[in-house]
């Protein structure tokens, strides 16, 4: 497996944790110290810790949620053992609701590989917003 392929695997294992409302699977997605900030600026230190926040989001308002298809998705190395992913898509939606126009956000993601593995260790989520008038 290359290692662009590994990063997008990981992407793609925290897409199926979010769908099956899974907070320890999304969090194994992370160093155990990641430092993770959400779309409404909550700063969540730690594997454990995520694991906690992200199963009350998906027992509450994240329940039934999927995590959208990005529709950009950048990838570059500037070492050999960190990446650098940065995705474009729409919020998560429940199934087959599309998701309102406004509701757009940009993820960037750092991937580390530890003894031969990559995870994220960092992840920030910035809504999309027109400059106010």
């Amino acid at each position: 497996m290359t290692d662009e392929t590994a990063v997008l695997a990981l992407l793609r294992a925290q897409m199926d944790a979010w769908a099956a409302g899974d907070g320890a699977a999304f969090a194994a997605t992370f160093t155990a110290d990641a430092d993770f900030v959400s779309v409404i600026g909550e700063f969540v230190r730690g594997r454990a810790e995520l694991a906690t926040v992200m199963q009350e989001g998906f027992d509450g308002f994240m329940k039934g949620t999927r995590m959208a298809e990005p529709d950009t998705t950048a990838l570059r190395f500037p070492l050999p053992d960190v990446a650098v992913l940065v995705t474009v898509g729409d919020r998560p939606m429940p199934p087959g609701e599309p998701a309102p126009p406004d509701a757009r956000s940009v993820q960037t993601r750092v991937a580390v590989r530890t003894e031969g593995d990559w995870l994220f260790t960092t992840f920030q989520n910035t809504r999309i917003s027109p400059f106010p008038q």
